[in-house]
């Protein structure tokens, strides 16, 4: 799967969180991680490597960045620093967000 398919794919599960499943998720900087973690269990479940599931963490990043407003201080933080970053620097905050959730 190219970088497009997965970045369609993941808007795709972005948008069908309808209503309290999403705004419960981003309310809460703990729920996201706790989203972010299952996603990254489930990628490995599939067969992902750490650089696909990394890769997945900067679409989810970059998604973020363009339609969803921060809900908390946490988050607020990860968006300017991802405002901020270049492709590189993105890539390792995601890698960052990966290995945080992984080790919990």
């Amino acid at each position: 799967m190219n970088r497009d398919q997965e970045k369609i794919q993941i808007e795709n599960e972005m948008n069908a969180m309808h209503g309290t499943t999403k705004e419960e998720i981003l309310k809460d900087f703990e729920e996201f991680k706790d989203y972010l973690k299952k996603q990254v269990n489930r990628g490995k479940k599939l067969g992902l490597d750490d650089g696909k599931l990394v890769k997945s963490a900067a679409i989810l990043g970059d998604y973020l960045k363009k339609h969803e407003e921060p809900q908390n201080s946490e988050e607020m933080l990860l968006q300017e620093l991802w405002s901020v970053a270049d492709e590189d620097e993105k890539q390792h905050l995601a890698q960052l967000l990966v290995k945080l959730v992984d080790k919990q």
